[in-house]
This record gives C-alpha cells, structure tokens and sequence, in this order.
C-alpha cells in the first residue's frame, strides 16, 4: 500500500505550529508560538515529523530541483529552455539567490519541534519515542548536508577548505538567544552532521524500522556514508567513516542490489529491495507537471535531455561496450527519446509523478564501500565491491579498481539521480565539456566552469540575507 505522509486529526491541531508561512523559516526563526502543549503521545510525536518528510517533497527540493541540477550541471544533462526552467545549467546562477535553502531550513523548523519536545509526560511506548526522536537526529543531519553541499564555500578557489563557509546549523527551534544564526565553518557543519547522525543511530531500534518511506538505522548509515565520502577530500579520516558506514548497511539492511531482470521495475515499486530510503508520492499527493517525468518527457515541460556531443564522453558513449546488453541502457528503455530528444525514460516513469523517489540505494553503498577500501589501498576487496554492481546489469566487469572506474560506474548507475556534479567536485574535477551551445543552456556558446570557481555554490538569496543580515553571501556573487 501506498505509504504516504500523513498527519493525524490529533496532530491537525499543531498546524499552527508547522504551517509552512514565511514568518517559520530557520535560520531567521520569527515564530513566537507556543509548541509546548501541542504534543501529548508517540502518535503526535510522529505525526509532526511526518511533516518534515512531507517538506522535502516539493518540486523546488527532492521532488525535482535538487536531482536535475545535480545532473543538469555536468556531462550528463542540459536544459534546452523549452519552459524556462532551468536557466542556470550552465551555472550562471543568478547572484540574487538560487536553491531550496529555505524549503529545507522549513523541514529543519520541524525536527527542531520534534527534538524538543518534552518526552517526560509523553504518552506511548519509550523505544518508540526514543526511536522517532533518532529519525529527526538523521534527518536533521541529511537537510544540513544537502544545505552544504548547495551553498558551503569548501570546493571554491581561496575559501580555505574546511574553515571556508558553511551553513547555519540550527538545532533549536526559536532559539532566543540565536535568532538570526551566522553561518558555521564547513568544519563545524560536518562535525555537527556526524554527531546528529550517530546521536540518531544510538536512539533508534531496527524493530521499528518498518518502511523504507521513513528513516531507519539504515537509512542513518547510508546518510553518513554519503556525507562522509563526499568530505573525504576535506579530511581523509572521513574515507573510512564512509566505508564503514556503507559496509554496516551492506550487512545489516536486508536489502540488496537490483538484478538485471528487476533493476526497471525498482524504479516504480514503492520500497523496492534496493531501496533504503525514499519519499512517498501518490497519484493524489504529487508533483504532476511540476515533477521529474514531466521535466524529463513532457510535451510542454520537456526541457531536460541527455546532453550529447563531440567533446568529452556523454552518456551514450560510456555504454557503448554494452549498449546491447546493459539493462540501464536497455531495460525499458532506461535511455531513449521523447519528442526527438534523447532523454531519461526508465526512472521516474510515471508522468503523474505518483511514483516514490528513491534518495539511498543499496547499490550506492556498495560503490561507497569500494572507493573507501581503494583509498585504504585494498583494491582487491574495492574491485570485487565495484563488480558486483555491473555483474547485476549484464555489463563488462572492470579488470582494475581505479577512482575512474568507481566515478564511471556511479556515473552509470546513479544518471539522473542528482549525484554526478557532486562526485565531480569532491573529486575535484573541471565541469568536462560536452557539446559548447548545448551545455550552456542550448543559447550560447562558452565553457562550463573550472574547478575552484565560485559558481560551485549556490548563491544566497537577497531575502534571506536581509531577514537576516548575519548571512553573509558566497565568494563571488
């Protein structure tokens, strides 16, 4: 049965505290509203937090933006204009502000109320309470994540790494004495995420793990897998936090890589076996032309296609060995046209956006795991973890574990699932060019961006630096 976020008639009456108004938005936490009486059992407990899982399903976060412009920004995507949308591909953002910053500050608000609540007097089962708290613990965590990796300075030429810019890292809903928070060091972000995340692990049991719609131990794992790779290149000692991170997911989930013959179907089947963690959608509670098939296929908001060319390998050619055979070129179509442009049609599949969007794939973990033992010189163990994600897709098997091959079959298996500009920055790795009209917004002609430039972040918008004026605004816009 569909899973779908919901909130109880009881927690209704808490809607004066999770409205999505402007005057709730952290980091500028205007709010002077009384939280303390509106929660009374585990079930409202929940029922909120359902809130911030329900706030990171909007076009302009996980429902869309977030994954296209993690593609539409490299070799693999590009947007031809078609409706607009999607105007800085080329990363030309506009210096006035750009990004889901305060969609996901909104579902921070949230685990904040979850957080504090006041669990003395709470009604229901301690484990279960103990266990919903430890989801805000991961989630909050994942929300500051994506907010660094969107807008820290860390990757960007003079910033100074760790200690260049990050976020602010709310942890207290309506904090009095911090109303207007400045931005953390990037060091202080991560070390903030980690704590969050292993405070959720050490607070949630498995028994209650029942659907991979929500956060589970798993979940957390996976999240610090990915938050702890991608800082690697920041501090090394993270490669290994990531590798374990993964390798506990890899043992402990039940779940396990797609096969050849179901890798389609786990693309429009809720809680699919390769999945750990992903948002409900319906065919009532959903996008629909604001979401990714339509962005993808749509006659009208059709716009972002595979990005093909002369210059460096595009999607297409990375398959060329295994065209015939591999099922994420192949497998219902995986890889194929709409209206004459060839773009992405297996994932996502359903126009009405009805479909779950898978965040953490099992799959994910296993190309984690064999980067962090590459990178603690076992390229044994890193070649036999990087195979068995090709063995599944009836594609060659590697001969050699390098950082290309794991950055080539990630690129493979993760297209249009938002990672791909990511492994590239992490990595530190120039925008490659493609095609020169086409992957500046089919407009103009130029250069993607190198490594270091500033346009590797996102720039803050106007109206959050002047609701707050403790945010200081990115190198360069």
């Amino acid at each position: 049965m569909k899973n779908i976020f919901k909130i109880s008639t009881i927690a209704l009456s808490l809607l004066f505290v999770i409205s999505c108004g402007d005057e709730d938005l952290e980091p500028v936490l205007a709010l002077d509203k009384d939280t303390e009486t509106g929660i009374q059992s585990v079930d409202d407990l929940k029922s909120v937090l359902n809130s911030a899982y329900n706030r990171m399903t909007p076009s302009g976060y996980y429902g869309r933006d977030v994954l296209i412009m993690g593609d539409v920004r490299t070799d693999n995507m590009y947007s031809n204009m078609n409706s607009g949308r999607f105007a800085s591909s080329d990363m030309d953002h506009n210096p006035q502000g750009f990004g889901p910053w305060s969609t996901i500050y909104r579902a921070v608000a949230i685990t904040n109320i979850v957080l504090q609540a006041d669990t003395s007097n709470l009604s229901g089962d301690a484990a279960l309470i103990a266990h919903t708290q430890g989801q805000a613990h991961a989630l909050r965590a994942l929300l500051h994540f994506d907010l660094l990796r969107m807008y820290g300075q860390h990757f960007v030429d003079g910033q100074g790494g760790l200690q260049s810019l990050g976020i602010p890292y709310v942890k207290t809903y309506k904090d009095p004495a911090n109303l207007q928070p400045a931005r953390g060091t990037v060091a202080s972000n991560l070390s903030d995420i980690v704590a969050d995340i292993n405070q959720g692990i050490s607070m949630m049991n498995q028994a209650f793990d029942s659907s991979s719609s929500y956060m589970t131990v798993a979940g957390a794992y996976a999240v610090l897998a990915r938050a702890a790779l991608y800082a690697g290149s920041l501090d090394s000692g993270l490669y290994a936090t990531a590798g374990s991170a993964a390798k506990w997911v890899i043992d402990n989930s039940g779940k396990a890589p797609a096969t050849a013959a179901t890798f389609g179907a786990s693309y429009y089947t809720d809680n699919a076996s390769n999945s750990i963690f992903e948002l409900a959608f319906s065919g009532t509670d959903n996008a629909s032309i604001n979401g990714m098939g339509y962005i993808l296929r749509g006659t009208s908001y059709g716009d972002v296609r595979i990005l093909t060319g002369d210059g460096a390998p595009d999607l297409y050619d990375i398959f060329d060995a295994d065209k015939a055979t591999d099922v994420r070129f192949t497998k219902n179509g995986m890889i194929g046209t709409a209206q004459g442009y060839p773009t992405v049609l297996g994932k996502y599949p359903s126009m009405d956006g009805s479909d779950n969007i898978t965040l953490f794939r099992i799959e994910e973990m296993h190309l984690i795991y064999a980067e962090a033992m590459l990178r603690a010189g076992d390229a044994a163990t890193a070649l036999t973890y990087l195979n068995n994600i090709p063995t599944l897709r009836n594609a060659t098997l590697y001969t050699e574990a390098t950082l290309d091959n794991i950055l080539n079959e990630r690129r493979k298996e993760f297209y249009a699932e938002g990672l791909r500009f990511y492994d590239l920055a992490r990595t530190g790795k120039d925008m490659p060019l493609v095609d020169a009209v086409k992957q500046m917004n089919d407009d103009k002609t130029g250069t993607p961006p190198a490594y270091g430039s500033y346009r590797y972040a996102y720039p803050i918008s106007i109206s959050e630096r002047n609701a707050n004026p403790n945010i200081q605004q990115n190198y360069g816009y």
